[in-house]
């Protein structure tokens, strides 16, 4: 919902008819931006759990709504001619570039291990698929609505893309728990609290304080981690109402 499938699908056909440039060279620099794909891809690959889940989904959110809104205001001179026109319509390209770098980088990434990591164990295969089958329903609507939308709304088409990036931010920092180096148990736990988001920021930065963590043939029925042997503990609630092991 963002505008990937614009740009993986429709980016030759929109530097011709939209931009402006000749047939050879979308072709061309359409090779190219998609290559930032791959190219932003590389950091996640290796540095994930050390960028974490929440900061690149929001900052990724932002960057790719930046992008498609100076993809909008840079083309929306086209309508007054000229050299004018022809300069911010070359200038739009740059932003094609960095729109599949950070995609690459964010968005292409991390949904697909954030989805898993977050659905309890009886419920995650099926969970997945609805997940990545939902990716791909979308998938269809976008690729399909899209030549219409830039043939008749032209610029201001991208503007719908710039606002569901935008959004896409305050819906991961209200919403979405930090999940990043918890084990799944960990993070099953999480949703036991009232507060799951800020209960993972207060992880995240403190850890888990008093509460020990055993195996999962050491958990109780409930689930509430129980204390490590040879510790003195005692049990009381919390503010979530739930009883919680801390040690003396």
């Amino acid at each position: 919902m963002g505008g990937i499938n614009l740009v993986v699908y429709y980016i030759t056909q929109v530097l011709e008819d939209n931009v402006g440039l000749t047939r050879n060279l979308s072709l061309l620099l359409g090779g190219v931006i998609n290559a930032m794909f791959l190219l932003g891809s590389l950091l996640p690959t290796f540095y994930l759990d050390q960028m974490g889940r929440r900061a690149p989904m929001m900052w990724g959110s932002f960057c790719l709504g930046v992008s498609m809104m100076l993809i909008a205001i840079l083309l929306s001179f086209q309508d007054r001619g000229g050299s004018i026109a022809k300069a911010t319509s070359s200038a739009s390209v740059a932003f094609f570039f960095t729109y599949m770098l950070v995609f690459g980088g964010t968005a292409n990434c991390i949904p697909w291990v954030y989805v898993p990591e977050i659905l309890p164990l009886h419920v995650r295969a099926k969970g997945t698929a609805v997940g990545i089958s939902s990716n791909w329903i979308w998938n269809f609507f976008v690729v399909m609505v899209t030549p219409t939308l830039l043939s008749h709304l032209k610029w201001k088409g991208y503007l719908i893309f710039m606002c569901l990036n935008f959004a896409f931010v305050p819906l991961v920092y209200f919403v979405y728990p930090e999940t990043t180096n918890l084990s799944l148990e960990e993070i099953d736990w999480l949703f036991l609290r009232r507060h799951a988001v800020k209960e993972s920021l207060r992880v995240q930065k403190e850890g888990w304080g008093d509460i020990r963590w055993g195996s999962i043939g050491d958990a109780g029925e409930s689930g509430v981690p129980r204390r490590q042997s040879g510790e003195e503990s005692t049990k009381e609630k919390d503010d979530d109402g739930l009883h919680v092991e801390k040690t003396a």
